[in-house]
């Protein structure tokens, strides 16, 4: 049940997170993505060879490497968003203005999220 809830997140099908949630949420997220950035870096230090438009494509389109660009995109996404969630509650006063803005940055990261799919999932398939 709580991967269930975890994905959910990830893929902004779930309500916002109170306190002690969101707090086991930013370091869960943290350390993910330590692990998958230093999966990142080691591929384009020792695994791409020419950083050029093509050699990037064809790395990309394998689907273990796309499906680990995919979750570090998400997680970056999510966390970014526990982030601005944060800095909001803390200095912004005004009850609605907080809510709307939460909802504005979640209506943001819904957005960039569809889009990082179609795009992971374009590059996959081959759709130009």
């Amino acid at each position: 049940m709580i991967y269930l809830k975890r994905i959910l997140n990830l893929l902004c099908l779930s309500g916002f997170e109170h306190a002690k949630d969101h707090w086991k949420s930013q370091r869960e997220t943290a350390v993910i993505l330590v692990l998958l950035s230093g999966w990142f870096i080691y591929q384009i230090l020792f695994n791409l060879q020419y950083l050029d438009y093509d050699g990037v494509l064809f790395w990309a389109s394998e689907p273990l490497n796309a499906l680990i660009l995919c979750l570090l995109s998400l997680y970056l996404i999510y966390h970014a968003e526990l982030g601005l969630q944060v800095i909001l509650e803390d200095y912004v006063s005004t009850l609605s203005l907080r809510t709307m803005s939460f909802y504005v940055i979640r209506a943001f990261r819904i957005a960039v999220v569809l889009i990082t799919i179609y795009s992971i999932f374009s590059i996959t398939v081959g759709i130009n």
